[in-house]
Formats: C-alpha cells, sequence, structure tokens
C-alpha cells in the first residue's frame, strides 16, 4: 500500500531538504514541501539491481542522480527563471535476507516549483516500480537575456573610464561581480543608476544606454 504524507515547513531534518534549502538563492524564507512515506519491498534482486533502478527513475524526472553514499540516490531540479535547484528527492535502498526495501523523500520549493512534492514522488516511485504515471508541469523557460546597450537595463559589462583594470559584470536580476569577484547590487529608474558598491553611489545613465556617471565613478558598457 502507497502512503504520501505532505509537510509545509521553513526548515526540514534530513538530506533531501538541506540540499534544496543550500542550494535555494532566495532571499526570503523558503516555503518547502516535503513527501515522505512512499515504500516499496521487492521479494527479489539486490542493492546493485535497486540502485540502477533508483538511478534510472530520478533520471526520468530530476537531473544529475548521484549515490551520495551506500544505497542513498539523489537528484535535483532547477527552475531557470528561479536560478537555483527547486526540487529534489532522494531514493534509498536497504537490503533485506531476500530482496530489498526502497523509500522514496521529495522536496519542493514552493512557488518556485511548478510542481507539488507528492506529485514528483509518485511519479519516481511508480517509474521505479511501474505503476501510473502522471505528467508534471514543465519547468518556465529562462528569461532570455537582454543584448546590446539598453537603457532599460545594466545588464552586461562595463568598463571604468578613469580606473584602470576595473569591469563590473552586472545581470539580470540587479547584480554584479567586480573583476576581483567583489559582489555588489544596480538599480535603475528611469535614468538614474542606484549602486551598492563600496557604499552606495547615484550615476546618471546616458538615453543611448551605453554610459554611466556620477558619485565618483564613470562606466562605458561594452555592447
Amino acid at each position: 500500500m502507497i502512503t504520501a504524507t505532505r509537510i509545509r515547513r521553513t526548515v526540514f531534518a534530513g538530506s533531501v531538504v538541506v540540499t534544496l534549502l543550500l542550494c535555494t538563492r532566495s532571499f526570503a524564507p523558503a516555503a518547502v514541501e516535503l513527501s515522505t512515506g512512499i515504500r516499496h519491498v521487492s521479494d527479489t534482486g539486490g542493492l546493485d539491481d535497486c540502485s540502477a533502478k533508483a538511478k534510472a527513475a530520478l533520471d526520468a524526472y530530476l537531473t544529475n542522480a548521484t549515490e551520495s553514499s551506500s544505497g542513498e540516490w539523489l537528484a535535483t531540479a532547477q527552475n531557470p527563471q528561479a536560478q537555483t535547484v527547486t526540487a529534489a528527492a532522494t531514493v534509498r535502498c536497504y537490503a533485506l535476507p531476500k530482496g530489498y526495501v526502497v523509500t522514496f523523500t521529495c522536496a519542493v520549493q514552493i512557488p518556485e516549483n511548478p510542481y507539488g512534492a507528492d506529485a514528483l514522488c509518485l511519479n519516481i516511485a511508480h517509474k521505479f516500480y511501474g505503476g501510473a504515471l502522471s505528467s508534471l508541469a514543465a519547468m518556465p523557460t529562462p528569461t532570455p537575456v537582454p543584448t546590446g546597450c539598453s537603457p532599460a537595463n545594466l545588464v552586461g559589462t562595463w568598463v571604468s573610464d578613469d580606473k584602470p583594470g576595473l569591469t563590473l559584470t552586472a545581470d539580470l536580476n540587479g547584480g554584479f561581480t567586480d573583476n576581483d569577484g567583489v559582489s555588489g547590487n544596480w538599480g535603475l529608474r528611469g535614468m538614474t543608476v542606484t549602486l551598492t558598491y563600496y557604499g552606495e553611489h547615484t550615476l546618471t545613465l546616458s538615453a543611448d544606454g551605453k554610459h554611466m556617471r556620477g558619485g565618483g565613478y564613470n562606466f562605458t558598457r561594452k555592447c
């Protein structure tokens, strides 16, 4: 008999949830949905057989299924728009005098993940030993990275006009990293740029989106 329980909390014990929470880049507290309790007993086969089926079942729905410890297989999935891992599952094999027992545990981050933990775990379990499979909602497609010198954002590589060697590489999410690996944040309202980098600086973006100046900095964007 298959049973599954779903629990919503901020923090859960267990490797699958720890993996999910360590990978998330969200600044808000992660709402994690956990599915546990699915268990299957086989009267034949050994751990090698169980491990092969575990890997295949995980790879059918997630990516990079690896054996994290003997008999324990872990895989994850990433939402391209969230740019972080939003789903994880563990399939654990235990040897019996005859055959083996296998358990399934899944965790997803809500609302960043498009399907629930129960649906994920049931599909992985059914893929493992045979059963009705359902369609999971597809991950959203990645947001295209803007190109060119758009005045609507600061995405791209900026080269300092008066500080030799200084470059800033800005991303779509309002962050950037300089050539030494130091990170900061940017904001754009109209043509006014707020640059948080060794303090907060206010700059003005040019109408063509190629230059920003002020607050002790002068940058030109490569585009």
